[in-house]
């Protein structure tokens, strides 16, 4: 019976010592998986804040060296001719929009002419490049390469060390005109860079090179942790950030060593615990796995680029068109804001509707994109999804049509004139007596001619409108006698299809409209030679004006077949024509709707259209107004 009862207690004992230890090595598994997990939590969040902090040092760096891109533009336009007086007014603004810029100078030849501030600058003024020895390799670069450059830091004739961003300038011809160079204030970029690190609890060095680069800010030995690092391009340089949390472990590893004890006796249950819980992870991130790839492969199956945006405006996810098309890699773009993409941030709009805008590539190129955005919510999320297209193929093809339409017209115009006076002049019998068959073809070529200066006039018209050449000399007028003026006008064209002009109105007193007369009457004009056009013969054009409130309606209606239920939606489109066969029985270009859409909204007017009960078609717009004697 003893035997029994000491071999029952070595079992015992052999048993809590097996339990001993498969508590120990539990507890012990768990406290490293926790610092495994913290590690990696660490890692992540560093990851995420290194790419934010390469985002706002990017945007720190290019938003004030985008400003002399205008700058160019000038100098461009003007054929490289400045004066001192227009860059006195240039370069203040310039400066005052840019955060840490020190400095803007203009160097035509080499030399260094103009510079703002002048205060504090006066060492530098004069200077010639190809005398600066140190500095004069990488000027020379960016003058043979054509590409701007961000280099530095570099010893200031003026004193100091700062960051230089110099622009090779170029005329229209090829010819190298000068230099544009944009000082940036070291001190006051790094220190912002700094507060925003400190801000994400990050301990954050940048130098110049990815390898062995002159380090700009922080310490170098971040570089020689792990720490994560990233490059980044600025403006043409190429640098490397290094980043390294602050944040330091919990104790939760503590805790659980000494809770362990505390719980010895369940350690069965709790290895059956973690082992299960294991393998549900294990297959909770295989599942997770499996659809993320099936989401992204689907991804990348599309042709438009995607971006996905969480609720703090971070891409979350990009497929491969969306990496091609900016020319970052999926890495890169991860929890970036998604704003720096863009050119100008997209404005507010509606989901499902479509914008387009410009984008920046990695490598500095601008493209034009058409820009849907859609808003879901999953697992209690909100999200946006941006589809983007290039069109800037489309655009530059627009661009050239523009081009030769507005070529053609100013070519055609000059002899067309001259071919239309000197019909008239033979019409008219100043230069002898024509014969009858004579005058039949001469009328005939003197309207034909006619109708093809007023087609030149439209198309010039309307380039100038898109291109906002137009200027509009607004004049407070009564809209009665304008009406009547316009009336009298088309009585002329109505006469032969014996078509009658009449006017309505409502109106109890005087009121004044704000319009540019001459081009109010070439509204009418529109207005009124449409209707008559589509009016049967003895037909009845209206034209009423009635008050609604701070406005005017005026109202074209005629007594045609009105317009086509399908055709409505572009009824104010440039070229847009109901029909558009060459048996059409109306001739046209389809401008003067558009023509009178844009005229009518620099004159802070809408047109629109709506069928007449009774059949015909009814034109009306709404225009402010004012009584007599107040101030429009």
């Amino acid at each position: 019976m003893r035997s029994l009862v000491v071999q029952s207690v070595r079992g015992q004992r052999l048993v809590l010592a097996a339990l001993l230890l498969i508590f120990v090595g539990t507890v012990e598994y768990l406290a490293r998986l926790d610092q495994q997990f913290q590690q990696q939590q660490q890692l992540r969040h560093t990851t995420v804040a290194a790419a934010q902090l390469r985002a706002f040092l990017e945007t720190e760096v290019n938003a004030p060296l985008q400003l002399s891109s205008g700058l160019i533009g000038f100098i461009v336009a003007r054929d490289g001719r400045l004066q001192g007086d227009e860059l006195a007014v240039l370069l203040p603004n310039l400066v005052k929009q840019g955060r840490h810029i020190r400095n803007m100078g203009v160097a035509p030849n080499n030399r260094l002419d103009y510079i703002f501030p002048l205060a504090g600058n006066e060492a530098a003024l004069g200077l010639y490049y190809p005398d600066l020895v140190e500095q004069w390799p990488a000027i020379r670069q960016v003058i043979e390469s054509q590409k701007p450059l961000l280099t530095g830091p570099v010893d200031l004739a003026q004193g100091g060390r700062a960051l230089i961003y110099r622009i090779p300038v170029f005329l229209a011809n090829g010819e190298y005109w000068g230099i544009i160079s944009t000082v940036l204030n070291n001190e006051s970029l790094w220190r912002r860079v700094g507060e925003q690190a400190q801000a994400l609890g990050i301990e954050l060095a940048v130098r110049s090179e990815p390898t062995s680069g002159q380090l700009l800010m922080g310490n170098v030995s971040t570089f020689q942790s792990d720490a994560v690092k990233l490059d980044l391009q600025v403006a043409g340089a190429h640098w490397q950030l290094a980043a390294r949390s602050q944040v330091p472990f919990s104790i939760s590893g503590v805790v659980i060593r000494v809770g362990g004890g505390l719980i010895s006796l369940a350690i069965v249950g709790l290895i059956a615990m973690v082992l299960q819980g294991q393998q549900q992870v294990q297959k909770s991130s295989r599942s997770l796995r499996q659809q993320e790839n099936y989401s992204q492969t689907v991804l990348n199956s599309v042709a438009d680029a995607i971006v996905v945006v969480n609720d703090d405006d971070q891409i979350e996810t990009v497929n491969a068109a969306a990496q091609h098309l900016f020319g970052y890699g999926a890495a890169q773009l991860m929890g970036l804001p998604f704003r720096i993409l863009f050119v100008q941030p997209p404005l507010a709009n509606e989901p499902g509707s479509l914008m387009e805008l410009q984008i920046m590539r990695q490598n500095g190129d601008l493209r034009w994109v058409d820009l849907l955005e859609t808003r879901l919510k999953l697992a209690e999320r909100s999200m946006r999804v941006l589809v983007l297209r290039d069109v800037t193929q489309r655009r530059q093809t627009e661009q050239l049509k523009n081009d030769f339409i507005s070529t053609v017209s100013h070519e055609l115009r000059t002899p067309l004139t001259a071919i239309h006076g000197a019909l008239g002049l033979v019409n008219s019998g100043t230069l002898g007596p024509v014969q009858g068959t004579q005058q039949q073809l001469l009328d005939i070529a003197q309207q034909n001619s006619e109708q093809l200066l007023n087609l030149i006039n439209d198309l010039l018209d309307i380039e100038k409108l898109a291109a906002g050449k137009m200027q509009l000399s607004l004049e407070s007028k009564p809209v009665l006698p304008l009406l009547e003026s316009a009336i009298e006008r088309a009585e002329p064209m109505a006469r032969p299809r014996q078509v009658r002009l009449q006017m309505q109105s409502t109106l109890t007193e005087p009121l004044l409209v704000l319009v540019d007369v001459q081009r109010w009457q070439q509204v009418m004009a529109n207005l009124l030679s449409n209707a008559i056009r589509f009016s049967p013969n003895q037909g009845v054009v209206t034209v009423t004006v009635q008050q609604l409130g701070k406005a005017l309606r005026v109202q074209v209606m005629d007594q045609g077949g009105g317009v086509p239920v399908d055709f409505i939606p572009r009824l104010f489109q440039r070229f847009s024509q109901a029909d558009s066969s060459s048996a059409r029985q109306q001739g046209g270009t389809g401008l003067g709707l558009a023509i009178c859409k844009e005229l009518l909204e620099r004159m802070r007017g809408q047109i629109h259209y709506q069928p007449v009960p009774t059949g015909g078609a009814c034109f009306y717009f709404d225009i402010p107004c004012e009584r007599e004697g107040d101030d429009l």
